[in-house]
């Protein structure tokens, strides 16, 4: 039987929001026909999703992968040193979900505030926040639900870097918590929770919870995959449906062939901060000067579509650490037999699998002292003042430890790496955009990152840096710095980075004749472990901080979690969608995903964007006259919720 030509919602875009509210208002009821569309492929039961550990290979970007799309800065920017950033954003039913690090955390309670429009609180939403999450922690707080389709758990396995980074954090004045993804702790570290399933290891991604679990037991939703939607097919200004194409244009001499679906209550577009607004102003929704330029019949005039792109941004450092630890370097360098035996152990027992795990295990949240205020500069300074100093709760940056080189191995020499990560939460560069060139679907739209175009934001990436720099400094496993992966600073300063040091580096190469050759290189071998030693802090010149700001405009990258081209707020100025995500000046026209955001959120974004989902499921459900019920459909391969916090798993 092939899908039906008219059915009562359209959802166009299968990404976090999207499996939301499909599978919601098609669980609501059994006879609202809903139909969603997504321009990736299935997800459903594919190994290379739903085994957490193997996330990285969907982060590839050689023209194989096709899990993800990667766009691309139109033009150099003289703020990067020249350079064109890539942002990728997945390309696969689950959307980001499917891809992802999988690292749950949550925005602070100050960031929904911020939005400022009615129903959109903290405190209205955290019933939400709790109907969504089936939170398999221990926790001391009353801000996680337990029966919700969406696993929460510290995986199956947590190395012993984790316990290293967390007393190394706590000597260096971040403090350990139980849970620092309480809505208020904005300094702390914590074991890192993931979107893991600890009783079946699997990933826990919004198109099983929510899509999957509802067509095992209902015939009312239907699912095209593979399928571009293209545009909103209007009569006057109210949404009737949608043309959607293929997502591959390599027949009919590449014309734009279009299918037609009618949707006879409602079209929601969810298909991301960089493809709603290409979507709607294909559709006649946008500036209307660019409409016309473009020749397409202007329905309403936003321009406010496909403005102030934002993201969080972040930049790695890795470090060397003893042969002794472990890691998940010869696994992703490709070592055959470590690879059979931990694909073999998933076999065995999946939640109790290496691979059950992101191998990102701990990390923290952090506020700068008054004393670190000083040597931030009058730009950082001035958004102190105005974004952070009465707003307690919001972390100027997170920081995280991966038990491995997050890196390309080919490039790397030989060895085990830990990474640390630095990401900006709320960066002051907010000025990014993305527009159609062409009615053409298949045509790539002009794009501007805007990464790092206002100078506050290289003070706290700066004092981030220096931060987990003296974290790794001083823990057990710590053997050097992988200088590659680090400024450049110049050789005769105290701040150089030294790379791995010379008895760690013969027990790699006991055999190797050029072990501690200094001709070609331009920086030092590092000390011998010590562990009495006591630390100081490493003291950086005007001339270090140059070196560290110059290598953040070359390296610094998207952390995939875009929002904002589409706000909620008011269309006078430049607002696109209304508190209950109308589409201004249209009718049956909804938007339902992280475009919608009017200001950032601190946080990894797969917990906003189901947030956003679960908060648009309602309001289309009130629409509709239609009550969402919970607990949701039964998620495939996952032993049903019971319901209750808690308790430490057995082994």
């Amino acid at each position: 039987m092939g899908h039906p030509e008219e059915v009562d919602v359209i959802v166009a875009g299968g990404g976090p929001a999207g499996c939301v509210v499909a599978g919601r208002l098609a669980y609501a009821d059994p006879n609202l026909k809903v139909m969603l569309i997504e321009g990736g492929a299935n997800n459903r039961d594919d190994p290379w999703v739903y085994r957490p550990g193997i996330y990285v290979k969907n982060m590839q970007n050689d023209g194989i992968n096709d899990k993800a799309t990667f766009y691309t800065d139109t033009m150099a920017s003289s703020h990067l040193r020249g350079r064109q950033s890539i942002v990728p954003c997945a390309n696969i039913l689950g959307g980001g979900s499917s891809i992802n690090f999988q690292m749950y955390t949550r925005a602070s309670a100050s960031d929904w505030d911020d939005f400022k429009t009615p129903g959109w609180t903290a405190k209205d939403l955290v019933p939400l926040m709790k109907r969504l999450e089936n939170y398999q922690k221990p926790t001391n707080n009353g801000t996680h639900g337990y029966d919700g389709p969406i696993a929460i758990s510290n995986g199956g396995s947590i190395t012993a870097l984790a316990q290293d980074f967390l007393r190394a954090s706590d000597a260096v004045g971040v403090p350990f918590s139980d849970d620092i993804q309480d809505l208020d702790t904005s300094h702390a570290s914590e074991i890192w929770a993931k979107y893991i399933n600890r009783h079946t290891g699997r990933r826990s991604d919004a198109a099983t919870a929510y899509v999957h679990s509802v067509m095992d037991v209902q015939n009312n939703l239907y699912l095209r995959t593979n399928s571009r939607v293209s545009r909103v097919i209007f009569e006057g200004t109210k949404a009737v449906g949608v043309a959607y194409v293929s997502s591959r244009n390599r027949v009919h001499g590449a014309q734009v062939k279009e299918t037609i679906v009618r949707a006879r209550k409602c079209v929601v577009i969810s298909s991301g901060t960089l493809g709603t607004p290409q979507i709607l102003e294909r559709s006649g929704v946008g500036s209307a000067d660019l409409l016309k330029k473009l020749d397409i019949k202007v329905v309403s005039d936003l321009p406010g579509v496909g403005e102030q792109y934002q993201d969080h941004y972040t930049t790695l450092s890795i470090f060397r650490v003893s042969n002794e630890t472990f890691t998940l370097d010869d696994f992703l360098r490709g070592d055959k037999e470590t690879q059979k035996e931990i694909f073999a152990e998933w076999e065995v027992s999946p939640e109790k699998a290496r691979l059950s795990s992101n191998a990102i295990d701990a990390g923290f949240k952090i506020r700068p002292t008054e004393e670190e205020l000083k040597e931030m500069g009058p730009e950082f300074n001035a958004l102190w003042n105005t974004y952070f100093k009465d707003k307690p709760d919001k972390p100027v940056m997170f920081g995280s430890i991966v038990s491995g080189a997050y890196a390309d191995h080919s490039l790397l020499p030989p060895g085990k790496y830990m990474t640390m990560f630095q990401y900006l939460e709320y960066p002051a560069s907010r000025e990014g955009s993305i527009h159609i060139s062409s009615s053409n679907p298949y045509k790539e739209p002009t794009f501007d990152s805007g990464f790092m175009n206002n100078k506050a934001d290289f003070a706290p990436i700066r004092w981030s840096y220096k931060k987990t720099r003296e974290v790794a400094r001083r823990m057990d496993s710590y053997r050097g710095e992988l200088t590659s992966h680090h400024p450049r600073f110049h050789p005769a300063s105290p701040a150089a980075a030294k790379d791995i040091d010379i008895k760690t580096a013969k027990q790699l190469l006991p055999d190797g004749f050029t072990v501690g050759i200094h001709m070609g290189t331009w920086h030092k071998p590092g000390e011998p472990y010590d562990a009495s030693k006591v630390h100081e802090d490493i003291k950086y010149t005007a001339e270090d901080d140059q070196a560290i700001d110059d290598w953040i405009a070359d390296h610094v990258e998207t952390t995939w979690h875009s929002l904002g081209t589409c706000a909620m707020k008011p269309r006078a100025e430049g607002g696109v969608v209304d508190g209950r995500l109308n589409v201004f000046g249209t009718q049956n026209l909804k938007c339902v995903d992280l475009s919608i955001c009017p200001d950032n959120l601190g946080t990894n974004t797969y917990s906003s964007a189901l947030l956003v989902g679960e908060k648009g499921a309602s309001l289309l459900a009130e629409d509709l006259g239609l009550k969402i019920k919970t607990p949701h459909a039964p998620v495939p391969h996952a032993p049903v919720p019971k319901g209750v916090p808690a308790t430490q798993q057995l082994r």
